[in-house]
Protein backbone atom coordinates (compact mmCIF):
# COMPACT_ATOMS: atom_id res chain seq x y z
CA UNK A 1 0.00 0.00 0.00
CA UNK A 2 2.88 2.12 0.25
CA UNK A 3 4.76 1.88 -2.20
CA UNK A 4 1.16 1.79 -4.14
CA UNK A 5 0.95 5.44 -2.86
CA UNK A 6 4.66 6.70 -3.50
CA UNK A 7 4.34 5.63 -7.19
CA UNK A 8 1.33 7.84 -7.12
CA UNK A 9 2.41 10.23 -5.37
CA UNK A 10 5.90 10.51 -7.79
CA UNK A 11 3.39 9.91 -11.04
CA UNK A 12 1.64 12.96 -10.07
CA UNK A 13 4.81 15.03 -9.16
CA UNK A 14 6.06 14.35 -12.15
CA UNK A 15 3.06 15.59 -14.53
CA UNK A 16 2.50 18.43 -12.73
CA UNK A 17 6.15 19.40 -12.57
CA UNK A 18 6.39 18.61 -16.58
CA UNK A 19 2.73 20.25 -17.99
CA UNK A 20 1.86 22.73 -15.91
CA UNK A 21 4.52 24.24 -13.05
CA UNK A 22 7.48 24.16 -15.83
CA UNK A 23 6.26 26.72 -17.95
CA UNK A 24 5.48 29.39 -15.50
CA UNK A 25 7.91 29.11 -13.27
CA UNK A 26 10.77 29.15 -16.21
CA UNK A 27 8.45 32.43 -16.94
CA UNK A 28 8.65 34.15 -13.64
CA UNK A 29 13.41 32.96 -13.53
CA UNK A 30 13.41 34.82 -16.80
CA UNK A 31 11.68 37.54 -15.25
CA UNK A 32 13.74 37.98 -12.59
CA UNK A 33 16.55 37.72 -14.82
CA UNK A 34 15.34 40.45 -17.45
CA UNK A 35 15.31 42.76 -14.31
CA UNK A 36 18.19 41.97 -12.73
CA UNK A 37 19.55 43.42 -15.78
CA UNK A 38 17.44 46.43 -16.41
CA UNK A 39 18.32 47.45 -13.17
CA UNK A 40 21.65 47.34 -13.71
CA UNK A 41 21.32 49.42 -16.40
CA UNK A 42 19.75 51.98 -15.38
CA UNK A 43 21.68 52.27 -12.24
CA UNK A 44 24.86 52.84 -14.32
CA UNK A 45 26.45 49.33 -13.16
CA UNK A 46 26.30 48.58 -16.92
CA UNK A 47 28.28 50.71 -19.54
CA UNK A 48 26.90 49.37 -22.43
CA UNK A 49 29.10 51.41 -24.81
CA UNK A 50 31.74 49.40 -22.87
CA UNK A 51 30.81 46.64 -24.68
CA UNK A 52 31.51 47.93 -28.43
CA UNK A 53 34.84 46.92 -27.75
CA UNK A 54 34.23 43.93 -28.57
CA UNK A 55 33.95 45.21 -31.40
CA UNK A 56 36.98 47.64 -32.14
CA UNK A 57 39.39 45.57 -30.55
CA UNK A 58 38.04 42.81 -32.58
CA UNK A 59 41.52 40.33 -32.48
CA UNK A 60 41.29 40.30 -28.53
CA UNK A 61 37.24 39.24 -29.09
CA UNK A 62 38.29 36.96 -31.66
CA UNK A 63 40.83 35.18 -29.34
CA UNK A 64 38.19 35.20 -26.76
CA UNK A 65 35.92 32.96 -29.01
CA UNK A 66 38.08 30.35 -30.02
CA UNK A 67 39.41 30.02 -26.27
CA UNK A 68 35.25 29.53 -25.43
CA UNK A 69 35.06 27.03 -28.36
CA UNK A 70 38.51 25.23 -27.09
CA UNK A 71 36.21 25.06 -23.91
CA UNK A 72 33.67 23.08 -25.45
CA UNK A 73 36.02 21.11 -26.97
CA UNK A 74 37.51 19.97 -24.10
CA UNK A 75 34.18 19.30 -22.21
CA UNK A 76 33.47 16.94 -25.21
CA UNK A 77 36.51 15.47 -24.97
CA UNK A 78 35.29 14.63 -20.95
CA UNK A 79 32.06 13.18 -21.62
CA UNK A 80 34.02 10.91 -24.43
CA UNK A 81 36.17 9.66 -21.80
CA UNK A 82 33.90 8.95 -19.21
CA UNK A 83 31.45 6.97 -21.46
CA UNK A 84 34.51 4.77 -21.88
CA UNK A 85 34.45 3.55 -18.59
CA UNK A 86 31.01 2.04 -19.56
CA UNK A 87 32.18 0.25 -22.44
CA UNK A 88 30.96 2.76 -24.85
CA UNK A 89 32.60 5.04 -27.38
CA UNK A 90 31.69 7.96 -28.33
CA UNK A 91 33.69 9.92 -31.42
CA UNK A 92 35.09 13.29 -30.18
CA UNK A 93 32.91 14.82 -33.17
CA UNK A 94 29.86 13.06 -31.95
CA UNK A 95 30.36 14.74 -28.61
CA UNK A 96 31.13 17.52 -29.67
CA UNK A 97 27.85 17.59 -31.71
CA UNK A 98 25.59 16.59 -28.82
CA UNK A 99 27.66 19.29 -26.30
CA UNK A 100 26.74 22.14 -28.85
CA UNK A 101 23.18 20.83 -29.44
CA UNK A 102 22.54 20.75 -25.39
CA UNK A 103 24.00 24.37 -24.91
CA UNK A 104 21.49 25.62 -28.17
CA UNK A 105 18.90 24.19 -25.87
CA UNK A 106 20.19 25.64 -23.08
CA UNK A 107 20.62 29.34 -24.53
CA UNK A 108 17.31 29.84 -26.52
CA UNK A 109 15.04 26.91 -25.04
CA UNK A 110 15.54 27.28 -21.25
CA UNK A 111 12.85 25.48 -19.34
CA UNK A 112 11.67 21.05 -19.21
CA UNK A 113 14.14 20.95 -21.42
CA UNK A 114 17.46 21.70 -20.63
CA UNK A 115 20.78 21.05 -22.18
CA UNK A 116 21.59 18.36 -19.92
CA UNK A 117 18.01 15.99 -20.90
CA UNK A 118 18.71 17.29 -24.40
CA UNK A 119 22.10 15.43 -24.19
CA UNK A 120 20.60 12.71 -22.35
CA UNK A 121 17.85 12.03 -24.72
CA UNK A 122 20.28 12.21 -28.05
CA UNK A 123 22.56 9.72 -26.33
CA UNK A 124 20.50 7.40 -25.42
CA UNK A 125 17.99 7.23 -28.03
CA UNK A 126 19.99 5.19 -30.15
CA UNK A 127 21.23 3.35 -26.99
CA UNK A 128 18.17 2.15 -25.52
CA UNK A 129 20.10 -0.73 -23.32
CA UNK A 130 22.01 1.74 -21.74
CA UNK A 131 19.90 4.58 -21.03
CA UNK A 132 20.49 5.10 -17.22
CA UNK A 133 24.55 4.60 -17.73
CA UNK A 134 23.91 7.02 -20.38
CA UNK A 135 21.71 9.48 -18.28
CA UNK A 136 24.24 8.86 -15.03
CA UNK A 137 27.39 9.27 -17.01
CA UNK A 138 25.92 12.89 -18.31
CA UNK A 139 25.32 13.86 -14.15
CA UNK A 140 28.90 12.83 -13.35
CA UNK A 141 30.18 14.81 -16.18
CA UNK A 142 28.72 17.58 -14.73
CA UNK A 143 29.19 16.90 -10.94
CA UNK A 144 32.80 16.68 -12.01
CA UNK A 145 32.88 20.11 -13.56
CA UNK A 146 31.15 21.40 -10.61
CA UNK A 147 33.65 20.03 -8.21
CA UNK A 148 36.71 21.84 -10.38
CA UNK A 149 34.33 24.88 -10.28
CA UNK A 150 34.47 24.78 -6.39
CA UNK A 151 38.49 23.79 -6.86
CA UNK A 152 39.92 25.95 -9.06
CA UNK A 153 39.43 29.22 -6.84
CA UNK A 154 40.83 27.51 -3.93
CA UNK A 155 43.84 26.46 -6.19
CA UNK A 156 44.12 30.01 -7.21
CA UNK A 157 44.58 30.95 -3.81
CA UNK A 158 47.95 28.97 -2.92
CA UNK A 159 49.19 30.16 -6.61
CA UNK A 160 48.89 33.42 -5.83
CA UNK A 161 49.34 33.36 -2.12
CA UNK A 162 46.84 34.04 0.61
CA UNK A 163 47.87 37.40 1.26
CA UNK A 164 45.96 38.80 -2.47
CA UNK A 165 42.69 37.72 -0.23
CA UNK A 166 42.66 41.03 0.71
CA UNK A 167 39.09 41.71 1.71
CA UNK A 168 36.89 39.54 4.37
CA UNK A 169 33.85 39.35 2.56
CA UNK A 170 35.82 37.66 -0.42
CA UNK A 171 37.58 34.95 2.67
CA UNK A 172 34.03 34.27 3.76
CA UNK A 173 33.23 33.20 -0.07
CA UNK A 174 36.36 31.08 -0.34
CA UNK A 175 35.34 29.43 2.75
CA UNK A 176 31.57 28.89 1.65
CA UNK A 177 33.22 27.65 -1.70
CA UNK A 178 35.73 25.05 0.44
CA UNK A 179 32.42 23.95 2.35
CA UNK A 180 30.68 23.00 -0.78
CA UNK A 181 33.43 21.11 -2.30
CA UNK A 182 33.86 19.00 1.03
CA UNK A 183 30.04 18.29 0.99
CA UNK A 184 29.83 17.20 -2.81
CA UNK A 185 33.09 14.73 -2.05
CA UNK A 186 31.09 13.42 0.90
CA UNK A 187 28.48 12.65 -1.35
CA UNK A 188 30.16 11.39 -4.05
CA UNK A 189 32.19 8.84 -2.08
CA UNK A 190 28.94 7.91 -0.17
CA UNK A 191 27.08 7.43 -3.12
CA UNK A 192 30.01 4.86 -4.63
CA UNK A 193 30.39 2.95 -1.34
CA UNK A 194 31.77 -0.43 -2.02
CA UNK A 195 28.44 -1.12 0.51
CA UNK A 196 26.48 0.72 -1.45
CA UNK A 197 24.32 1.97 1.03
CA UNK A 198 22.36 4.53 -1.05
CA UNK A 199 21.75 1.93 -3.09
CA UNK A 200 19.73 -0.41 -0.42
CA UNK A 201 18.31 2.50 0.72
CA UNK A 202 16.51 3.51 -2.62
CA UNK A 203 15.83 -0.60 -3.07
CA UNK A 204 14.36 -0.62 0.19
CA UNK A 205 11.88 2.54 -0.71
CA UNK A 206 10.50 2.32 -4.21
CA UNK A 207 11.35 -1.72 -4.37
CA UNK A 208 10.30 -3.05 -8.00
CA UNK A 209 8.81 0.51 -8.82
CA UNK A 210 10.31 1.98 -11.78
CA UNK A 211 12.01 4.77 -10.41
CA UNK A 212 13.76 2.11 -7.73
CA UNK A 213 15.27 0.71 -10.45
CA UNK A 214 16.85 3.67 -12.00
CA UNK A 215 17.83 4.30 -9.07
CA UNK A 216 19.56 0.75 -8.48
CA UNK A 217 21.15 1.23 -11.76
CA UNK A 218 22.20 4.72 -11.18
CA UNK A 219 24.07 3.88 -8.33
CA UNK A 220 25.31 0.45 -9.86
CA UNK A 221 27.02 2.84 -13.04
CA UNK A 222 28.66 5.13 -9.91
CA UNK A 223 29.94 2.08 -8.50
CA UNK A 224 31.60 1.14 -11.69
CA UNK A 225 33.95 4.04 -11.60
CA UNK A 226 35.53 3.10 -8.71
CA UNK A 227 35.68 -0.38 -8.91
CA UNK A 228 39.78 -0.53 -10.42
CA UNK A 229 42.60 1.31 -10.60
CA UNK A 230 41.93 2.10 -14.77
CA UNK A 231 38.40 3.71 -13.54
CA UNK A 232 39.63 5.74 -10.61
CA UNK A 233 42.65 7.53 -13.04
CA UNK A 234 40.19 8.26 -15.72
CA UNK A 235 38.02 10.14 -13.35
CA UNK A 236 41.35 11.70 -11.86
CA UNK A 237 42.28 12.47 -15.47
CA UNK A 238 39.16 13.79 -15.70
CA UNK A 239 38.67 16.30 -13.01
CA UNK A 240 42.33 17.70 -13.98
CA UNK A 241 40.99 17.86 -18.13
CA UNK A 242 38.23 19.75 -15.85
CA UNK A 243 40.87 22.56 -14.27
CA UNK A 244 42.37 23.01 -17.53
CA UNK A 245 38.87 23.54 -18.52
CA UNK A 246 38.40 26.28 -15.66
CA UNK A 247 41.02 27.99 -16.22
CA UNK A 248 40.45 28.20 -20.17
CA UNK A 249 37.25 29.72 -19.20
CA UNK A 250 39.34 32.27 -17.17
CA UNK A 251 41.59 33.17 -19.57
CA UNK A 252 38.58 34.23 -22.08
CA UNK A 253 37.02 36.17 -19.80
CA UNK A 254 40.02 38.37 -18.55
CA UNK A 255 40.29 38.61 -22.59
CA UNK A 256 37.23 39.98 -22.89
CA UNK A 257 37.39 42.59 -19.80
CA UNK A 258 40.42 44.12 -21.49
CA UNK A 259 38.48 44.11 -25.09
CA UNK A 260 36.14 46.23 -22.69
CA UNK A 261 38.63 48.38 -22.13
CA UNK A 262 39.33 47.87 -18.63
CA UNK A 263 43.39 48.38 -18.17
CA UNK A 264 43.16 48.00 -14.20
CA UNK A 265 43.27 44.51 -13.83
CA UNK A 266 45.16 42.49 -11.09
CA UNK A 267 45.24 39.14 -9.95
CA UNK A 268 42.18 39.18 -7.69
CA UNK A 269 40.06 40.00 -10.78
CA UNK A 270 41.39 36.40 -11.84
CA UNK A 271 40.39 34.93 -8.19
CA UNK A 272 36.68 35.93 -8.50
CA UNK A 273 36.50 35.10 -11.92
CA UNK A 274 35.47 31.58 -11.59
CA UNK A 275 33.64 33.30 -7.93
CA UNK A 276 31.22 34.79 -10.19
CA UNK A 277 31.01 31.78 -12.23
CA UNK A 278 29.88 29.62 -9.39
CA UNK A 279 26.87 32.19 -8.97
CA UNK A 280 26.28 32.41 -12.76
CA UNK A 281 25.89 28.50 -12.24
CA UNK A 282 22.68 28.81 -9.56
CA UNK A 283 19.38 27.84 -11.29
CA UNK A 284 17.86 30.80 -10.03
CA UNK A 285 17.33 31.93 -13.40
CA UNK A 286 17.74 30.49 -16.64
CA UNK A 287 21.49 30.29 -17.65
CA UNK A 288 21.84 32.56 -14.48
CA UNK A 289 21.13 35.55 -16.46
CA UNK A 290 20.86 38.85 -14.29
CA UNK A 291 22.15 37.06 -11.26
CA UNK A 292 25.57 36.29 -13.28
CA UNK A 293 25.61 40.10 -13.43
CA UNK A 294 25.09 41.11 -10.19
CA UNK A 295 27.57 38.52 -8.66
CA UNK A 296 30.20 40.14 -11.28
CA UNK A 297 29.57 43.61 -10.82
CA UNK A 298 30.10 43.09 -7.19
CA UNK A 299 32.87 40.69 -6.99
CA UNK A 300 34.80 43.23 -9.20
CA UNK A 301 34.21 46.24 -6.94
CA UNK A 302 35.32 44.22 -3.94
CA UNK A 303 38.68 43.79 -5.53
CA UNK A 304 39.03 47.42 -6.55
CA UNK A 305 37.83 46.38 -10.20
CA UNK A 306 35.13 47.74 -12.67
CA UNK A 307 33.22 46.26 -15.54
CA UNK A 308 32.11 43.08 -13.64
CA UNK A 309 28.50 43.11 -15.58
CA UNK A 310 30.24 44.36 -19.09
CA UNK A 311 32.64 41.12 -18.73
CA UNK A 312 29.81 38.33 -17.97
CA UNK A 313 27.84 40.20 -20.83
CA UNK A 314 30.74 40.23 -23.42
CA UNK A 315 30.91 35.96 -22.40
CA UNK A 316 27.19 35.46 -22.79
CA UNK A 317 27.89 36.95 -26.32
CA UNK A 318 30.44 34.75 -27.02
CA UNK A 319 28.74 31.93 -25.35
CA UNK A 320 25.81 32.37 -27.76
CA UNK A 321 27.48 32.51 -30.96
CA UNK A 322 28.96 29.41 -30.41
CA UNK A 323 25.51 27.93 -29.21
CA UNK A 324 24.67 29.06 -32.10
CA UNK A 325 26.59 26.09 -33.67
CA UNK A 326 24.61 23.97 -32.22
CA UNK A 327 20.90 25.44 -33.68
CA UNK A 328 22.83 24.96 -37.07
CA UNK A 329 23.45 20.99 -36.44
CA UNK A 330 20.16 20.12 -34.62
CA UNK A 331 18.36 21.96 -38.02
CA UNK A 332 20.93 20.09 -40.32
CA UNK A 333 20.06 16.62 -38.98
CA UNK A 334 23.33 16.20 -37.59
CA UNK A 335 22.22 14.62 -34.65
CA UNK A 336 23.25 10.38 -34.72
CA UNK A 337 24.99 9.90 -31.62
CA UNK A 338 25.13 5.98 -31.83
CA UNK A 339 27.84 4.06 -29.62
CA UNK A 340 30.11 1.47 -30.71
CA UNK A 341 29.97 -0.96 -27.25
CA UNK A 342 33.79 -2.16 -27.11
CA UNK A 343 32.59 -5.42 -24.85
CA UNK A 344 29.81 -6.94 -26.42
CA UNK A 345 27.42 -4.72 -24.71
CA UNK A 346 29.02 -5.49 -20.70
CA UNK A 347 30.67 -3.44 -18.52
CA UNK A 348 34.22 -4.55 -17.15
CA UNK A 349 34.13 -8.43 -15.42
CA UNK A 350 34.76 -6.18 -11.77
CA UNK A 351 31.49 -4.62 -11.75
CA UNK A 352 29.54 -7.55 -12.00
CA UNK A 353 28.84 -8.22 -7.94
CA UNK A 354 26.60 -5.46 -8.20
CA UNK A 355 24.56 -7.52 -10.68
CA UNK A 356 25.03 -5.51 -13.34
CA UNK A 357 25.26 -8.36 -16.06
CA UNK A 358 21.23 -9.20 -14.95
CA UNK A 359 21.17 -5.74 -15.35
CA UNK A 360 22.00 -5.74 -18.96
CA UNK A 361 20.19 -8.84 -19.89
CA UNK A 362 16.65 -6.42 -19.24
CA UNK A 363 17.44 -3.15 -21.01
CA UNK A 364 14.85 -0.27 -21.03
Amino acid sequence: MVKHWLESGYRFWLVYMTQYSSHSFTIIRTLIGVGLIVYLGISGAIDWAGLAGLIKLWPISVTALVVLFLTVLLVSWRLSILLSVQGLRLSLGASLRLNLIGAFFNAFLPGSYGGDVVRMYLAAKPNPGHRTEIATTVVIDRVIGLLALLVFPLLLVFVLTISHVSTPSLGALLWVVAGSMFMLCAGLAVGAHPRGVLRRIASRIFGQMRIGQHSTRFFDTLYAYRMNQENRSTLLGTFVLSLLIQATVVAAIVLLVLANGETALNWQVVLVIPLGMLANALPLTPGGLGVGEVAFEALFQSVGATGGAEAILSWRIMTTLIDLCGGALLISGYTDMSMLQRMSGQLPPETKPNSLSQRDANPD
